[in-house]
């Protein structure tokens, strides 16, 4: 394997090199029927699970390992190298996890924790809606006040791990237009008047499901509320940086795992490596360090309180544009080689595209990036 800086550390190695083992023995057989035909294999899941790989921010006294956010996204990236997919699952799991820890309280994590750390629940998060993509606190799913709780009507949209998914965390409005207004819900998904919707069709990540959510007077107990009401958009952004963070080690899998293909085939001689093709490719790689040593930055960063959206930003932006460059550029590279299935090219480079559109598009991160250089400019 490449080498990258900085080294991680023996605590760090054990959890990625028990990915990698778990990945090798278990992902990558199937990985290439997986994406043809859209299955996510939760057998898969439940594995991860056993080895600690889908509660490694959780304290332990909650029954997770404590593992610290550096850890969580190194995983993150042995896993996507072998699928994106799984990555995303993973990641996703991990924000409800979070913000029930953060936001929930004695009961609703008595209630819900453990089996979100066993696996035994798959969790689910859903803030989109067909008219609030980018502008999410303009969503229109309604919780109407009732004598024992909320009533949701409405339809959601993106939802991440929503056909394989046990507890939701849906954002919907419980008050005033705006982000004030919205409220978060932990809501199960035997839930009566809570149906999954159509599965959305993607160009990647077809392991990883999307779909709608429908709430046809969804009636939920007051135990449901997640936080205070007119708190979910605050619950909402605050799992958005480790979100951004995830898909950056995602993509950071999908680009190391490019140029080991690429140099590899280079090596053994299958095509004509031209001196041209090796200097864009050794650019790649000084490129992708520099990626590297900002995500582990971040990740140190995040695990010691510091404030990180705009770190966040930069880890997802740079990240996913640059694993979209170099699996085209592999594709090029390799020609009608890289076009083959069973090489993994060209599924992540679907994969990579995605990337920059989930998590806040790459344009959206610019947004942010440009409003956090007026903050430092003009302050």
């Amino acid at each position: 394997m490449i080498s990258f800086f900085p080294e991680l550390s023996s605590h760090q190695d054990f959890f990625s090199q028990t990915a990698r083992d778990l990945t090798n023995r278990l992902i990558r057989p199937t990985a290439v029927e997986d994406d043809r035909s859209e299955t996510f294999r939760r057998d898969i899941f439940s594995a991860l699970k056993k080895a600690g790989l889908t509660s490694l921010l959780i304290p332990k006294e909650w029954g997770g390992q404590n593992a610290g956010a550096a850890t969580h996204y190194a995983v993150l990236s042995e896993l996507s190298r072998a699928s994106a997919s799984y990555s995303i699952t993973v990641g996703v799991h991990q924000m409800i996890q979070a913000a029930v820890l953060e936001y929930g309280n004695d009961e609703q994590k008595q209630r819900f924790l453990p089996g979100l750390i066993t696996g035994d629940l798959l969790g689910a998060f859903s803030l989109s809606e067909p008219g609030s993509g980018s502008d999410a606190a303009s969503l229109v799913t309604s919780a109407k006040r009732t004598a024992s709780g909320f009533e949701i009507t409405g339809t959601k949209t993106w939802c991440s791990n929503g056909s394989d998914a046990d507890l939701f965390l849906v954002m919907a409005r419980t008050g005033v237009p705006g982000p004030k207004g919205i409220s978060a819900f932990l809501i199960s998904r035997d839930t009566p008047g809570f149906t999954i919707g159509k599965k959305e069709k993607k160009l990647g990540l077809k392991t990883s499901s999307l779909t709608e959510l429908v709430f046809d007077h969804c009636c939920v107990s007051q135990s449901s509320l997640l936080g205070a009401e007119g708190a979910g958009f605050s619950v909402a952004l605050s799992q958005l940086d480790a979100g951004r963070i995830g898909i950056a080690s995602t993509a950071v899998g999908l680009a190391q795992e490019t140029l080991e293909t690429v140099w590899a085939q280079g090596a053994r001689k299958t095509f004509e490596f031209s001196e041209g093709q090796q200097a864009e490719w050794a650019h790649f790689f000084a490129t992708l360090q520099s990626v590297v040593a900002l995500l582990f930055l971040t990740a140190s960063r995040k695990d010691q309180g510091l404030k990180v959206t705009s770190l966040a930003s930069q880890c997802k932006l740079l990240a996913s544009d640059l694993a979209m460059k170099m699996t085209s550029s592999a594709i090029d590279t390799l020609g009608f080689l890289g076009l083959d299935p069973n090489l993994g090219l060209e599924r992540m480079m679907r994969d990579a595209k995605a990337l920059q559109i989930v998590e806040g598009t790459n344009q959206i991160q610019k947004l942010v990036l440009s409003r956090e250089l007026d903050k430092m400019v003009l302050s």
